[in-house]
């Protein structure tokens, strides 16, 4: 059975035979039989009927539209015509996950021939000569020096943020062949590139189409899948995230964890009395000499004592902070500590001296979701944060009682986030550390004193091919 529908089989024989392409796919414009790829209204105009109408195709989208596995599935068919295509993305793990889960998959259960170089990051497709090349913006430098019959811009509205790579790399790839067209998706991201590029299309510039599609143009998500993404978001970015507009969002709004719900548990800590014994755990925030300090967060259950502050010159290395955890705790309290810089050496003092200690290395994968299980994290970092922000969110928290210190309100409710391909992004703490002029050690110490070692929602991992396949 032919994959494509007889209109759009003439539409890509028309456009590979009028180019100087026919001899790379050896002369042959013959559709390979498979069984059919299954297009949404929204991903047949993005990818095939959108051509007849721009050869610059620009589609600002609601998150979870199904772009990306539309356009998977769409370059497993140009390849088979014989299209040499180009595939741009964020990062270069991106372009690996895309391939293992959407473009392997699918071949496989239409027997399709195919060989897949991870080290090159080269798909070659059946045999027409057909293959896709994948770059991601994290190395600029491999965009420039071929051409290509289609070239997709994954997640538009952040790889569009850099206006030379799409000046000096992207353009110029699409000179050699006359019908050559270029395809951009994704979620808007302020008023960059992407934006203008979209302007074209509003403007009825010759060669630019271009529509806006939202999260409910995807017809198999359901009311609740949507509802649930849309709880995820602030109320201001629901127009940006969902509706695929352009918006112009305060900063504010991205926010990990919003004042209000700092201050009402700060409200709930003054109300009730600290419990007895010792803490179930403590959050351990090393520093050695220095500006910074030594900060420690015991916790007892969904109550966080007063935390605990040293300057750096009285904890000049790692025994100094093992000494001062010792004090503070007993052997059942789960001891979890930041292990990078002068951690390392206070995780290695304090290991063989308690049951349960535990190291934080916030640049660490993680594999936990959210607790609405549609959303991953880009580091451990980002996870320990968002876990926090959902412990003290008031419509679905745990009534947490934090301690009413100004610092610690400082330093949990200055970090933005932001949604990328690889998940939830958490600001870099050095960011932070420039915004408040000092490190966030408190707020740290108290995300620290909330880690679970084991996580509770966790990622299906696939395994990761090696060499080439087919």
């Amino acid at each position: 059975m032919i994959g494509l529908d007889r209109q759009t089989q003439t539409m890509l024989a028309s456009l590979i035979s009028s180019t100087e392409s026919k001899d790379s796919i050896n002369g042959k414009i013959v559709p390979p039989k498979y069984d059919p790829f299954e297009y949404s209204p929204a991903q047949r105009d993005i990818f095939f009927d959108g051509a007849k109408k721009g050869r610059f195709r620009i589609h600002p989208k609601g998150r979870r539209l199904g772009a990306t596995r539309g356009a998977a599935h769409a370059f497993i068919e140009f390849a088979l015509w014989g299209y040499p295509l180009m595939w741009g993305d964020v990062t270069q793990s991106n372009l690996d996950r895309y391939v293992e889960r959407m473009f392997i998959p699918a071949m496989r259960k239409r027997n399709i021939q195919y060989r897949w170089s991870a080290q090159k990051k080269v798909l070659k497709i059946g045999e027409n000569g057909g293959y896709i090349d994948f770059r991601s913006a994290q190395n600029p430098e491999n965009w420039e020096g071929f051409a290509y019959q289609v070239i997709f811009i994954n997640e538009a509205g952040l790889v569009l943020e850099d206006e030379y790579l799409y000046y000096n790399a992207v353009l110029p790839m699409l000179m050699d062949f006359p019908n050559s067209q270029l395809i951009a998706a994704g979620t808007p991201k302020g008023r960059n590139l992407f934006y203008k590029l979209w302007q074209k299309c509003l403007d009825g510039e010759a060669g630019y189409y271009g529509k806006r599609y939202t999260t409910y143009d995807n017809p198999w998500m359901s009311p609740e899948e949507i509802q649930r993404t849309i709880d995820n978001y602030p109320q201001e970015a629901i127009s940006q995230e969902i509706m695929g507009e352009f918006s112009d969002i305060e900063e504010s709004v991205w926010r990990v964890i919003p004042r209000e719900w700092v201050t009402k548990a700060m409200d709930r800590w003054k109300a009730v009395a600290q419990p007895d014994g010792t803490p179930d755990a403590i959050g351990v925030d090393p520093a050695r000499g220095g500006k910074d300090k030594t900060v420690l967060a015991p916790r007892w259950g969904n109550y966080v004592g007063e935390i605990k502050s040293y300057p750096g010159k009285t904890t000049p290395d790692g025994a100094a902070v093992a000494a001062l955890v010792m004090q503070s705790t007993e052997s059942s309290t789960a001891i979890n500590v930041d292990v990078i810089g002068i951690g390392s050496s206070v995780y290695d003092h304090l290991k063989d001296r308690r049951d349960y200690v535990y190291p934080v290395n916030g640049a660490a994968r993680s594999s936990s979701m959210d607790k609405t299980r549609q959303f991953k994290f880009r580091n451990l970092r980002a996870q320990l944060y968002w876990e926090l922000r959902e412990k003290l969110d008031p419509s679905t928290g745990s009534d947490l009682a934090l301690p009413p210190d100004e610092q610690m309100l400082e330093d949990l409710c200055t970090p933005t986030w932001r949604l990328t391909p690889n998940g939830i992004q958490v600001q870099a703490k050095d960011e932070i550390s420039a915004s408040l002029n000092r490190s966030p050690d408190k707020g740290d110490a108290v995300v620290y004193a909330f880690y679970d070692a084991k996580p509770r929602y966790q990622q299906v991992i696939l395994k990761k091919p090696r060499g080439w396949y087919g």
